[in-house]
């Protein structure tokens, strides 16, 4: 009796969170439906080293998908990511061998970090859309990169400390994955448990209000694209350092992939909904498909395509989500005026014969 008393409290939970959390619930479902697809077709992809050539994608591909799922939750973008971490790249590659790898880094990660923060004020300043200040950042830093890395392929020499950052650890990972993992936890606590993570969820779910309500626009905004600009450069120094090289015009794939997984994570077009671990789960999608078409020796314009048919079901789906929620709640509000207008009636037939007598 009292199992089957668990049980039922357990399904009661489950479609509580459900239905309190379509889109997330949604998405780990899309997820367990590409690697169970996959895991049963080919027999090289339920492997110890596929999962952890989906961790070592992981790394870079997160970083994006968490910084854009925190730009759309904020209801911005940052289209500037990819030339931000491409910049990232050339100045670790360039100075490693002269600063070592740690010194290099930091200072890499820095400068992607106070870029982000520069554009975040600029936005709040002056009150513009990111897509529209950030398709000339997008530009300029390429400009940029071009300029740091002298118009040509920067490499490494020594090659200690990419052999690092790839070494296996407790078998799917490696310090780099680890070093993600790490960082999506600790964005995951400041976007739940801290003011200034529900200061961005208030101003991409309804700004005006949030305004109203007094909520600053410049310190969410700035706080969104320096974690932004963070990810960004920690993503650039990864590929830099993991490769051994890195090219001022590479990486322009980061955009494109780091938008579908964050969509894919249930980040909502009309900002204000979403969260880390989506991010996780679209990312992971992401790397599943691509992972498993590679293993199929599927042509490049065929995964493009994949992947824009799953960015459009997880677009119809929240939308159809939207749908049936405005609907749900039409109805509970012509319920309750139906309920109010009955007691009316009810009292006014009760008060009718005393005003009678």
């Amino acid at each position: 009796m009292n199992t089957a008393s668990q049980n039922e409290g357990l399904a009661a939970r489950l479609k509580s969170w459900i239905v309190g959390n379509p889109d997330l619930a949604f998405a780990i479902l899309l997820a367990a439906c590409v690697y169970g697809y996959f895991a049963f077709s080919n027999e090289l992809f339920f492997t110890h080293n596929t999962t952890f050539a989906i961790m070592e994608r992981f790394a870079v591909l997160g970083l994006v998908g968490l910084a854009l799922t925190l730009c759309i939750i904020a209801g911005e973008i940052d289209l500037s990511i990819g030339s931000n971490a491409a910049l990232a790249a050339v100045i670790v590659v360039r100075f490693t061998d002269q600063l070592g790898a740690p010194t290099a880094a930091l200072i890499a990660i820095g400068i992607a970090g106070m870029i982000g923060l520069i554009q975040g004020y600029f936005i709040a300043y002056l009150r513009i859309r990111a897509i529209v200040l950030t398709v000339g950042t997008l530009m300029l830093l390429r400009g940029v990169a071009l300029f740091a890395a002298e118009e040509k392929t920067v490499m490494l020499t020594d090659f200690t400390v990419p052999d690092f950052i790839t070494t296996k650890m407790l078998v799917y990972f490696s310090p780099a994955s680890l070093l993600v993992i790490a960082m999506f936890v600790l964005v995951g606590l400041f976007m739940n448990y801290t003011r200034y993570g529900r200061e961005i969820y208030a101003i991409g779910g309804a700004r005006k209000e949030a305004l109203a309500s007094g909520i600053n626009l410049k310190r969410p905004m700035m706080i969104v694209f320096t974690i932004s600009g963070i990810c960004a450069g920690l993503g650039g120094v990864i590929i830099g350092l993991r490769s051994g090289t890195a090219q001022a015009l590479g990486l322009q794939y980061l955009l494109l992939a780091g938008t579908v997984a964050a969509f894919i994570g249930g980040v909502s077009i009309l900002g204000g909904r979403g969260g880390v671990i989506g991010a996780a789960i679209g990312t992971l999608t992401v790397n599943f498909l691509n992972t498993g078409l590679v293993f199929n020796v599927t042509p490049a314009f065929m995964v493009q395509l994949y992947l824009g048919i799953l960015l459009m079901i997880v677009i119809m789906f929240q939308t159809g989500s939207r749908m049936f929620d405005a609907q749900q709640r039409r109805k509970q509000v012509l319920n309750a005026v139906d309920h109010r207008r009955d007691i009316f009636l009810t009292r006014k037939r009760e008060l009718t014969p005393v005003q009678q007598e």
